[in-house]
């Protein structure tokens, strides 16, 4: 049986893999990362700062934090547009969970997220044509259009 051009799973019960390796394993380790960035460092940076501050500066050191991940492992055809895409996706990636830390005021859904996010999203997918560099840089404008339609509806929320 040929199987077409897919991202992440070929055959659909490998869903329910991807799922139980999201809900325990990626989400085990994801709450350990968690622990550090947006519970003690969001809790930290918040009694002196803005959200917006908090948020920032927390992406910044999440963002470099991963770049022995962006510099060892990704296989860039053009690294001078990937791993700064990347590192930016990073940075979109992180203000959202401090948005869903800040407004659940936990870090279980934000290690959920995490997790799942690792499983489903930032993978690299089976059998894609088209090149890392070029889906850093979607996954890149894709968080940045998230991040300003839900900022722009939203931006209330987080004025202190």
């Amino acid at each position: 049986m040929a199987y077409h051009q897919s991202f992440l799973i070929i055959i659909p019960s490998q869903l329910s893999m991807l799922l139980l390796i999201g809900l325990t394993i990626s989400t085990g380790s994801a709450l350990l990362e968690e622990i550090i960035w947006r519970g003690n460092f969001h809790v930290y940076l918040r009694q002196c700062y803005s959200f917006w501050s908090t948020a920032s500066l927390i992406g910044v050191g999440w963002s470099l934090w991963h770049l022995p991940i962006v510099v060892l492992y990704k296989p860039y055809m053009m690294p001078a547009a990937g791993i700064p895409a990347y590192l930016l996706l990073l940075f979109g990636l992180s203000i959202v969970l401090s948005i869903i830390r800040e407004l659940g005021q936990s870090i279980v859904p934000v290690a959920i997220f995490h997790g799942m996010m690792n499983v489903f999203y930032l993978g690299d997918g089976q059998n894609m044509t088209v090149s890392p560099d070029n889906q850093e840089i979607v996954k890149c404008l894709a968080i940045i259009v998230f991040l300003f339609l839900f900022c722009h509806k939203n931006v209330t929320i987080f004025k202190n």
